[in-house]
């Protein structure tokens, strides 16, 4: 009594006139056959898989167009083989599969795209126990604010580094500069001494008394 009176409430839900003017009549009835098996999940499982199987079947004879990301939802919801609601814990058992050897070769020729799948999850459904695979996709990882903080330190610590090299080399360039000046007043007081001892000694060595004379 109670599943005919959810399938009525859940028919006039869905045969509203401004819904059947809008979407497809055998999108309805899936999205309706969808609903019921989920409503009837717990209290009627076996209804529930029988609803689940028949809109299975009526979408791959009808082959509508569903979205992707709607489309993998309901293959973990439902099973593909018996129509199962799958609910972990409850009616299916969810693991991490490993990866294999040929998994791992398809994943380094994805190693230049932006997303690729790193795990793969397995639910295995304990009414029919067919196992379903999807792929889960790994988005592109943010920076670290601890390493923006670590390579901000890093280049403030070469900067500083840089500075303080300019600095040391300023005092040794100016005590280069007053070394070679203090060199060059030596080399000009040596000359002008020798060039005195030559004058002297040009005079041929007369001295007062060769003037008396």
């Amino acid at each position: 009594m109670y599943m005919q009176e959810a399938l009525q409430d859940l028919h006039r839900g869905h045969t509203g006139p401004s819904t059947m003017a809008v979407a497809d009549p055998i999108e309805l009835k899936a999205k309706f056959l969808q609903e019921a098996a989920h409503l009837l999940a717990v209290s009627s499982p076996t209804t529930a898989a029988s609803l689940g199987q028949a809109r299975n079947r009526l979408v791959e004879d009808a082959e509508l167009q569903i979205a992707s990301k709607e489309s993998d939802a309901f293959r973990r919801g439902v099973c593909g083989a018996c129509g199962n609601i799958m609910i972990p814990g409850w009616s299916c058992k969810v693991s991490k599969e490993p990866h294999t050897k040929y998994q791992e070769k398809k994943d380094k020729v994805k190693t230049n795209q932006l997303l690729k799948p790193n795990k793969r999850i397995r639910y295995t459904c304990l009414r029919c126990h067919r196992e379903t695979h999807q792929d889960i996709q790994q988005r592109p990882r943010r920076q670290n604010r601890k390493s923006a903080t670590l390579l901000d330190t890093e280049l403030a610590t070469r900067t500083r580094k840089s500075t303080n090299d300019v600095s040391d080399t300023a005092p040794k360039t100016l005590n280069a500069t007053s070394k070679q000046r203090q060199k060059a007043r030596r080399g000009g007081l040596q000359a002008m001494l020798e060039k005195k001892k030559t004058e002297a000694s040009g005079m041929g060595g007369l001295d007062f008394m060769d003037f008396a004379m």
